[in-house]
C-alpha cells in the first residue's frame, strides 16, 4: 500500500499562531473598551442632555406661565371693576389714574388701556427708562393720539409726543378681542412709542351678555422680558434657548437679538436672525417637519454645525387663552464630551502598554512548546509518506507526552485500517454500479406507462364524447315534449343530468391528464374583461336566484377592461370557484371580487389581478384545508352533497399556476370560504381586442318625434365625452355639468327631458343634487337616472331611495343607455338590420289559431315530423298549404330555418288536445 504525501504551502509556525491570538485579543479589547467608553460617554451626555433641557423647558414654561398669566389678571380685575360700577365707560377721566396707578404697581406690564365702542381709549405706560405716562385717543379730534408725561402723584405734566390717526378700532389687537367671546391674545405687535416688541392680552367688555361689546381691555407685556429672563439661564456651558411660532416668527432669544426690524417694525422670521445657530436650526425645523404647525409634541434633534454636534429640544407651549409657541433649547455635545474622551484616551494607553506585555510573554512561551511539537510534526509527515513504522518519545509536558502515546497508538491502527478500507472501496464500486442500472430500467418503464396512460384517456375520452353528443342532445329535445308521462320524463332528465355529470368528469380528467404530461400550455389572447365577467354573471344569476342567494360582481374602474391572457382557463376557474360557491352555500350569498395590487396601482404598471370569490357557506375544518387541492378529494360537505368529482380545485389550481400566480383558500367553519388568485396580464386597447362580435346598433331616432333634452352630469370628463359621442349623432339636444351644483343650475335654467346623473362627485355629489330636484314640483317631470359604478343591490337601494327613476352600473352597455332611456322617455329607435328584426316579431306571433284552417290530417302528419325532427317532410306539407294562406307558410318556415320545431310541436298539441 503506497500513501500519497501531504504538503501545505501555507505553513504557519506555532509561534505566529500562538502570539497572533494575543495580539488580536488585546486589540479587540481595546477597540471595545474605547468604542464602549465613548458610547457610554455619549449615552451619559444624552441623559445629562435630556436632564438639563427638561430642568430648564420645566423652568421657562412655569416663567411663562406666570408671566403670561398677569394681563389676563389684570383685565379681570377691571372688567370686575366695571361691573361693580366703581369705573364706567361713558366718564374715562377716572380711568387715567387707574390705569397709571396699575402700571406702577406691575412693573412687568408695558401698558394697561380701555378702548371704548366708540374708539375713546385711555391707557397707563410704562417706558424703557420706568418712567410713567398715559395716553389719551379722542374720537372728536380725528383719533389723535397724545402721550403725557406724569408726576409722582400720577397727575399729567407735559406733552410727550402726538401720534396722528390711530384709531384703536380699526388695530389688529381690537379686531382680534371683539371676534371672541373669552380672554384671547393679540397677535405680536410692535409698541407706538418705543421699538419693543409687544403682545396684548384682550378681552371684551359686554355687560349686557348680548355679544355686543362696549368695549375692550387691553394689558399688554414686553416681550423682551423674555428673552433677558432666556439670557439668565445657564444652558450648558454655551447653550442657546429661544421661542418662535408657529408661524416661524421669532418671539424672543438669549442672544438679546430685536425680534424685529426697527425700521419697518416687521417681525423677523427665525430663519433670517442675525445669530447663525438660531438661523440653522430654524432651517432645520422647517425642512424636518414642513410645517411648523404639525409639532404638537416634544420634539429631540441632533444635528451638526461646523463639525461640532449640537443636541437640540423643541417644547411646545400652548396656554387657554390662544398661544401656540416653540421653546427651543440648544446644547453643544463638547460641553459635556471633553472629560469623556480624556478618560477613554487613557483606557486605551492602558490596553496598549497591556498588549505589548502579552507579544513578549507570548513569544517566549511559544518557543518551548513549540520544539517537542515539532518532533511530532517531523513523524506525522513521514507516516502521510507512508512510512508507517514511525514512533515518538517525549517528555516534559505532560499532555505531549500522552500525544505521543496517543500518536504511536495511531501509527499501529493506522496499517488495520487502510487495509480495511481498500476492501470496503471494491465491494462499494460493485454495488453503486448495480443500483444504477436498476434506476435506469425504472425509469425507461415509467415513460412507457405515462405515455400509454395519456394515449388510453385521450382514445377513451374521443369513445366517450361522441355518444354522449348523441344522448345529452336527445334528452335534452324529449325533455321539451308534452305528450311523454311524468315518469318518462323523470327518467329522461336522470338521463340528461347523468350525462352532462358524466362529460364534465371527462373533460376534467383529460385536463388533469395533459397538466401531468406537462402538455398543458396557455392560449393567450386579447380580450375584454369587464364583458367576461358580466356574461359570467349572466350565466350563473339564475343558478344563484333558485337557491334564493346574492350573486354580487364587485370591481372598480382601476381594474383594467382590456387585457391579454388566457380567457378560456380564466373562464373555467371563475365558473369552477363561483360554482362551488354555489352548490354549497344555502344562505347568504357568493361575493365575487376582482382588484389591483396597491404596489401596481402606487407604480401605475398593471400586471396582475387579484381575484377574490367569497361564499357564506358551512366552511371547511382546518385538517380538510391542506387535502382540498388533491385530485379526486372531496371535502366531508362535497361527499355529502353528492355532487362533483374533486377534480375541480386541482385544475383550476393548475391552470392558475399556468396563468402566472397561484390559487389560496381560507376558511372558518360556520362563516364561509374565500378562494383567493391572481394572474399574470398585459394592459391593451381596445383596438387591439380579437373576435369582436357584431352588435345591434342605435343608427337614428325615428322621425316625428319630440327634441329631447338630455343633461350629463358625471366630474369626469371622459366620462362625459363618451355620452356625448353615443347620443349626439342620434340628434338629441345635450348639455353637460361636472359636479351636482352645476347640474342643479342648468336644471332650472334649461329643463332636460333626462338627466344621466353620476352619484360620487366633488362639491355635490349625485345624491344631494337628485334631492334637490326632485324636491320640486317641476323636478319630478325630469327622468333621473344614476350612472354609477357601485354593483352593490344595497347601494342601489340607497340610490333610488334618494329619488333616482332607475339604475344603471358602470361599465354599461350601449343597449342598456337606449333601453333605459326608451322605458323612461319613450323615445322610439332606428335600428341596422330592421327588416330581419321586423321577421322575428312575426314569427313570435305565430298562433295556434293560425293552425286550424288545416285539415286535421295535415295536422298529425306536421305534429309527428316534428317529433321525428324531418324538416324535409316538413317543408313537403308546407308546400300543401293554399296560396290564400301563405303567411302561415312564411311563419312555419322561418321558425324551421330558426329550428324552433318545438314551437310548431307545441302550437298544434293545443290544437289536438
Amino acid at each position: 500500500m503506497k500513501v500519497l504525501p501531504f504538503k501545505n504551502k501555507n505553513q504557519v509556525s506555532l509561534p505566529f499562531i500562538w502570539i497572533v491570538p494575543f495580539i488580536v485579543q488585546i486589540f479587540v479589547t481595546v477597540s471595545l473598551i474605547g468604542y464602549f467608553s465613548y458610547r457610554n460617554g455619549q449615552k451619559t451626555v444624552n441623559q445629562l442632555v435630556e436632564q438639563l433641557t427638561a430642568e430648564i423647558g420645566s423652568k421657562v414654561e412655569q416663567n411663562l406661565n406666570f408671566y403670561l398669566e398677569i394681563p389676563h389678571q389684570v383685565n379681570q380685575s377691571n372688567l370686575d371693576l366695571i361691573k361693580a360700577g366703581f369705573l364706567n365707560l361713558n366718564n374715562l377721566e377716572p380711568w387715567e389714574f387707574h390705569l397709571w396707578q396699575q402700571v406702577q404697581r406691575e412693573n412687568k406690564l408695558a401698558f394697561i388701556a380701555l378702548s371704548t365702542e366708540k374708539g375713546a381709549q385711555r391707557t397707563g405706560q410704562r417706558l424703557k427708562n420706568n418712567s410713567l405716562v398715559i395716553n389719551i385717543t379722542n374720537p372728536k379730534n380725528n383719533f389723535e393720539f397724545r402721550s403725557y408725561n406724569t408726576n409722582q402723584k400720577g397727575e399729567k405734566t407735559t406733552l410727550n409726543r402726538v401720534l396722528p390717526n390711530k384709531n384703536p378700532l380699526v388695530t389688529n389687537w381690537y379686531q382680534t378681542g371683539i371676534k371672541s367671546s373669552k380672554p384671547i391674545w393679540s397677535p405680536l405687535h410692535v409698541s407706538y412709542l418705543e421699538n419693543i416688541l409687544l403682545i396684548s392680552g384682550l378681552e371684551a367688555i359686554d355687560i349686557n351678555k348680548d355679544q355686543i361689546a362696549e368695549g375692550m381691555l387691553n394689558t399688554t407685556i414686553k416681550l423682551d422680558q423674555i428673552g433677558i429672563f432666556l439670557g439668565e439661564l445657564k444652558i450648558g456651558k454655551s447653550g442657546q434657548a429661544f421661542i418662535l411660532n408657529k408661524e416661524g416668527q421669532l418671539i424672543a432669544n438669549s442672544t438679546g437679538e430685536t425680534p424685529f426690524n426697527p425700521e419697518t417694525k416687521e417681525l423677523l422670521p427665525a430663519v433670517k436672525s442675525q445669530d447663525k445657530l438660531t438661523q440653522f436650526i430654524a432651517k432645520l425645523l422647517g425642512e424636518q417637519f414642513n410645517n411648523l404647525a404639525a409639532i404638537n409634541q416634544q420634539e429631540k434633534i441632533k444635528f451638526k454645525l461646523n463639525n461640532k454636534q449640537y443636541f437640540t429640544q423643541v417644547i411646545p407651549y400652548k396656554d387657554d387663552h390662544g398661544l401656540d409657541w416653540l421653546i427651543v433649547l440648544v446644547v453643544p455635545e463638547s460641553d459635556f464630551m471633553t472629560e469623556i474622551n480624556a478618560n477613554t484616551k487613557t483606557s486605551i494607553e492602558l490596553c496598549l502598554l497591556a498588549l505589548i506585555i502579552a507579544i513578549i510573554v507570548g513569544f517566549f512561551t511559544s518557543r518551548w512548546i513549540a520544539k517537542p511539537i515539532n518532533q511530532l510534526a517531523v513523524a506525522s509527515e513521514a507516516i502521510s509518506e507512508g512510512k508507517l513504522d514511525q514512533r515518538v518519545e517525549i517528555k516534559g509536558i505532560k499532555e505531549l507526552t500522552s500525544l505521543s502515546r496517543s500518536f504511536n497508538h495511531m501509527a499501529e491502527q493506522l496499517v488495520t485500517y487502510f487495509k480495511a478500507l481498500e476492501k470496503a472501496k471494491n465491494e462499494l464500486e460493485t454495488r453503486v454500479l448495480e443500483r444504477t442500472i436498476q434506476l435506469e430500467e425504472a425509469k425507461g418503464k415509467a415513460e412507457v406507462a405515462n405515455q400509454a396512460k395519456s394515449a388510453f384517456i385521450a382514445n377513451m375520452s374521443h369513445e366517450l364524447r361522441t355518444p354522449l353528443n348523441a344522448i345529452l342532445g336527445f334528452s335534452s329535445i324529449m325533455m321539451r315534449s308534452q305528450i311523454l308521462s311524468q315518469e318518462h320524463r323523470e327518467n329522461i332528465q336522470i338521463i340528461n343530468r347523468s350525462g352532462d355529470y358524466l362529460l364534465t368528469l371527462i373533460n376534467n380528467i383529460l385536463d388533469l391528464s395533459k397538466i401531468e404530461a406537462g402538455k398543458m400550455s396557455l392560449n393567450e389572447k386579447n380580450f375584454d374583461l369587464y364583458n367576461l365577467l358580466n356574461e359570467l354573471e349572466d350565466l350563473l344569476q339564475l343558478k344563484a336566484e333558485n337557491k334564493e342567494l346574492q350573486l354580487i360582481f364587485d370591481y372598480n374602474n382601476h381594474v383594467p377592461q382590456y387585457v391579454r391572457s388566457d380567457e378560456t382557463k380564466l373562464r373555467q376557474v371563475l365558473i369552477n370557484l363561483i360554482n362551488n360557491g354555489i352548490k354549497f352555500t344555502e344562505v347568504g350569498g357568493i361575493s365575487v371580487r376582482v382588484g389591483v395590487p396597491l404596489n401596481l396601482l402606487n407604480e401605475g404598471e398593471i400586471d396582475k389581478i387579484i381575484f377574490e370569490i367569497q361564499d357564506t357557506g358551512p366552511g371547511i375544518c382546518e385538517a380538510e384545508l391542506k387535502q382540498i387541492f388533491e385530485a379526486f378529494t372531496q371535502t366531508e360537505t362535497g361527499k355529502n352533497s353528492q355532487e362533483g368529482t374533486g377534480l375541480g380545485l386541482p385544475i383550476s389550481r393548475k391552470f392558475v399556476e399556468l396563468m402566472g400566480g397561484n390559487l389560496t383558500v381560507k376558511s372558518e367553519l360556520g362563516v364561509g370560504t374565500t378562494f383567493r388568485f391572481e394572474i399574470k396580464i398585459k394592459v391593451v386597447t381596445e383596438n387591439e381586442i380579437e373576435n369582436k362580435q357584431a352588435t345591434r346598433h342605435v343608427i337614428a331616432l325615428k322621425p316625428d318625434q319630440p327634441c329631447y333634452k338630455i343633461l350629463i352630469v358625471d366630474d369626469r370628463p371622459t366620462n362625459r365625452l363618451l355620452m356625448m359621442k353615443l347620443l349626439q349623432p342620434l340628434g338629441f339636444e345635450l348639455q353637460e355639468a361636472k359636479n351636482g351644483q352645476e347640474a342643479v343650475k342648468m336644471w332650472e335654467e334649461w329643463q332636460p327631458n333626462l338627466i344621466w346623473m353620476d352619484m360620487r362627485m366633488p362639491v355635490m355629489d349625485g345624491y344631494e343634487a337628485t334631492q334637490k330636484i326632485k324636491g320640486t314640483i317641476k323636478g319630478n317631470a325630469t327622468a333621473i337616472i344614476a350612472l354609477t359604478a357601485s354593483v352593490l343591490e344595497e347601494e342601489k337601494a340607497v340610490v333610488l331611495s334618494a329619488g333616482c327613476d332607475d339604475f344603471v352600473r358602470k361599465p354599461f352597455r350601449e343597449a342598456e343607455i337606449f333601453d333605459t332611456m326608451k322605458k323612461h322617455l319613450g323615445v322610439q329607435y332606428i335600428y341596422e338590420e330592421e327588416q330581419q328584426f321586423k321577421i322575428k316579431i312575426q314569427l313570435e306571433h305565430l298562433t295556434s289559431q293560425d293552425l286550424k284552417v288545416m285539415p286535421s290530417f295535415w295536422l298529425k302528419e306536421m305534429y309527428q315530423a316534428s317529433l321525428e325532427l324531418d324538416d324535409d317532410l316538413m317543408l313537403e306539407l308546407i308546400a300543401q298549404i293554399p296560396e290564400n294562406n301563405s303567411l302561415l307558410g312564411e311563419k312555419l318556415i322561418n321558425l324551421i330555418d330558426s329550428f324552433q320545431l318545438n314551437k310548431i310541436r307545441q302550437l298544434i298539441e293545443e290544437i289536438i288536445k
